[in-house]
């Protein structure tokens, strides 16, 4: 479906762009590569962004201003919506669709739902930031515009984790080290995504590590982190970004997954949801698992998001992981 989101592209004059609900590097970088580009052929582009982002992707706006909301009366040609795989990720506050216009999807999970009116999808594509380049491409524009080779850089060496997970293709470094020679200083988004870590942020960590739990007969690692624990360490949530790797590292572990009670405020008041961060080490698709708890992802990484308590989606979790590496042996921590 790209020929149809091209030529919406070129005919249409004003966009809304929106990442998914909490944004990370890949939906934020592709966001803003895209807006760039639509302004580059001389089109209306705006930044959806009802929620606030990490302290480590601030650096990625470059003075882009985002809206919580779109204005009275303001109509759009169409909606892109980036990095999304499952209905549960479009962000609050989202437009209807005789606000929204058609909604393109620019994505490139395996494991999705069916949404989006016109879907570019790439599942051999290492981040959504490359589905941008090819876009770039299919405009004919003969060079990245200015302004977006950094959020796109950003976008895949994140969720190739600098380059170093299976998608990581001869393209994508092929790719990164073009986008190098536009001007990208490699260091600094190393590290504003990888390195810069807050006091706190490591109390944190290792009260999450202190929640590590084997299971499995040692094919499964599991760690939780409660709204105690991040109140106790004056962490937040934007400080558990990640931490689901470090249960993924175990020697002899196939899976690793983050139990994360999750506050949501809506009109109803203030509740705890969970979500279920999953990382595979091996040949274990763990979109597979995520799929089955309503959620989606890639095969070395997935997540969903559950309106139950954190000890009720452990038991979930379990189950579903169960299927695949029989009954959970009692104290196979190691």
């Amino acid at each position: 479906m790209i020929g149809k989101a091209i030529d919406i592209a070129r005919s249409g004059e004003r966009f809304l762009v929106a990442c998914h609900r909490r944004p990370d590097a890949d939906s934020l970088g592709s966001a803003l590569g895209l807006i760039k580009t639509l302004r580059a052929i001389g089109k209306e582009a705006t930044l959806f962004m009802p929620e606030s982002i990490p302290d480590s992707l601030e650096f990625l706006m470059q003075g882009e201003q985002g809206i919580a909301e779109v204005p009275e009366g303001t109509r759009f040609d169409a909606t892109w919506i980036m990095d999304i795989a499952a209905k549960a990720l479009i962000p609050p506050n989202f437009p209807p669709p005789d606000v929204a216009g058609p909604l393109i999807v620019i994505d490139h999970h395996h494991a999705h739902d069916d949404i989006g009116d016109i879907v570019v999808r790439d599942t051999n594509a290492a981040a959504t930031g490359e589905v941008v380049v090819r876009l770039i491409e299919e405009l004919g524009l003969d060079s990245i515009p200015e302004g977006a080779a950094t959020p796109i850089y950003a976008a895949i060496v994140s969720d190739t984790g600098g380059f170093r997970y299976a998608t990581t293709r001869p393209a994508t470094l092929r790719l990164g080290a073009r986008l190098l020679e536009e001007g990208v200083d490699p260091w600094h988004v190393a590290y504003q995504l990888f390195e810069r870590w807050e006091t706190a942020r490591l109390r944190l960590l290792s009260s999450i590590i202190a929640t590590l739990d084997i299971a499995f007969d040692g094919r499964v690692a599991i760690m939780r982190v409660t709204r105690e624990m991040l109140a106790i360490c004056g962490a937040d949530d934007d400080m558990v970004e990640g931490m689901v790797n470090y249960a993924r590292r175990v020697e002899g572990v196939e899976v690793g997954g983050l139990l994360w009670e999750w506050e949501v405020r809506d009109a109803s008041g203030t509740r705890i949801e969970t979500k279920i961060s999953l990382r595979s080490s091996g040949d274990f698709d763990v979109s597979k698992v995520a799929g089955a708890l309503q959620g989606g992802g890639h095969r070395a990484a997935a997540a969903t998001q559950l309106d139950i308590s954190i000890d009720e989606a452990d038991t979930r979790l379990r189950a579903e992981l169960a299927k695949y590496f029989g009954s959970d042996s009692p104290g196979s921590d190691a």
